[in-house]
């Protein structure tokens, strides 16, 4: 038997699955090796015009599989990101005809999902997707079905958010907030840089005053692999986590004006209220940029500001959350020092 005739399983890394190739399509066989090898010798047994590999999607309802999907989400993940997944996979469910099967799904039931929602931002339009293909890759790792019907729905790129805060536009929003649970939370983010996830997250147990910091441990941070240290670098940031600490001993530090921590639901609210006050929208990531932008403006170089950040290395400071360009002024001066000239007011 010739071997260019009957090719050899392979181990396919990515994919934690042996495969085999089959004229110009790959079948996938098992994760485990004697079971892949059955698999493959039990293709070769049958007919040549039998040995084609044919997707194994079962006449079963697309809101079986997710509604699976989803008890497993529940199960395995955070219960944020089990919301995250549910929000999304409602509005396709909302969207595809009510006895549609797997075999029926089209890429098309995706495009024409997306499509119906005008309204969308490009990111809106990313997460939507990525959780609808995500429920079925889960079901093709559980071997569920044998290939995703929507694994060629192509993803648009994430778009970074270019707002950065200004001291200046700091000052007139804290001065607008009137709610004083809202007005800690803005200061938290503006004072200290932290994402937005770990300050919903904070509470007293977590304070280092010693050392004045905040340490996260990985099962509250992003990632869950390692300690988040969150600096209390101005006066103003240990003046509010002291009286934060003093006022809420156990629990959640940083809450809403019915004492629940925040969602990013009520955040979101919170800021529509405000933009009705000065006419523009603002989101704590741009507080977070605002820090980091303020700081390298102050001198700090790239690796320190990361550390600060929570990163590992210095990409992401440089790419997305630095935003010295927005200060034409410092950029002015930057393009003075590149040339050589002392700084204005120097002698």
């Amino acid at each position: 038997m010739r071997r260019d005739q009957h090719p050899e399983p392979f181990w396919r890394a990515a994919r934690h699955c042996w495969y085999v190739q089959l004229g110009k399509k790959q079948l996938r066989l098992h994760p485990d090796r004697d079971e892949a090898y059955r698999r493959y010798h039990e293709i070769l047994s049958r007919k040549p015009e039998e040995q084609a590999p044919q997707p194994h999607l079962p006449s079963r309802l697309v809101v079986e599989l997710l509604d699976a999907f989803l008890d497993w989400a529940k199960t395995n993940k955070a219960p944020h990101t089990y919301i995250w997944y549910k929000a999304n996979i409602q509005r396709f469910v909302d969207a595809i005809p009510a006895g549609l099967t797997i075999a029926e799904l089209k890429p098309y039931h995706v495009t024409r999902a997306t499509d119906a929602h005008t309204n969308w931002a490009n990111n809106t339009r990313l997460d939507f997707i990525t959780a609808v293909k995500r429920a079925f890759n889960w079901a093709v790792d559980e071997e569920i079905i044998d290939r995703s019907p929507l694994a060629r729905v192509r993803k648009p790129a994430r778009e970074a958010r270019e707002m950065a805060v200004s001291p200046s536009e700091y000052a007139g929003v804290i001065a607008a907030a009137s709610e004083p649970n809202f007005r800690d939370l803005l200061e938290m983010a503006w004072e200290t840089g932290a994402r937005v996830q770990e300050l919903r997250k904070i509470e007293a147990v977590h304070v280092d005053a010693d050392n004045s910091r905040i340490v996260l441990p990985p099962s509250r941070t992003k990632g869950k692999k390692r300690y988040r240290v969150i600096y209390l670098g101005t006066d103003r940031a240990r003046e509010l986590v002291r009286r934060l600490t003093a006022e809420k001993p156990e629990g959640t530090l940083l809450t809403n004006s019915e004492g629940r921590p925040w969602t990013k639901d009520a955040i979101n609210c919170a800021f529509c209220r405000l933009e009705k006050k000065i006419g523009k929208k603002f989101h704590l990531g741009a507080f977070r940029k605002g820090f980091t932008t303020e700081g390298l403006k102050n001198g700090v170089d790239t690796v320190t500001m990361a550390h600060l950040l929570g990163h590992r290395d210095a990409s992401m400071v440089s790419r997305v959350y630095g935003r010295v360009q927005q200060d034409p002024a410092f950029m002015a001066e930057a393009a003075r020092r590149a040339k050589g000239a002392k700084p204005n007011g120097d002698a």
